[in-house]
């Protein structure tokens, strides 16, 4: 399986995600980032009773719950680029499993 991973921020909600793009499967997923969103929360603590953040990790996670069908990572950074989300600000790299 070639797996590949890439971090960033989506631009609207400002929640940080992970983008997962599988070439095999020519799927792409989305999953919150919990590790920054647990720095967030200690950096931050008001957020975790700001609606509007609240309202944002809800779509977020609605985002993650569907897998998305590409082709290339041609198609990636295009479905990517339909999101808001420039090919400049995201790097992928290769996710070794075992």
């Amino acid at each position: 399986m070639n797996l590949y991973k890439a971090h960033f921020v989506h631009p609207y909600t400002q929640v940080p995600l992970i983008v997962y793009f599988n070439e095999r499967d020519g799927l792409v997923t989305f999953e919150k980032d919990e590790e920054i969103l647990k720095v967030i929360f200690q950096l931050k603590q008001d957020l975790l009773t700001n609606d509007d953040f609240k309202q944002n990790l809800d779509q977020a996670t609605n985002m993650c719950n569907t897998q998305y069908p590409v082709d290339t990572f041609k198609d990636v950074y295009e479905f990517l680029d339909k999101l808001g989300i420039e090919s400049t600000d995201i790097q992928f790299k290769q996710v070794f499993v075992h």
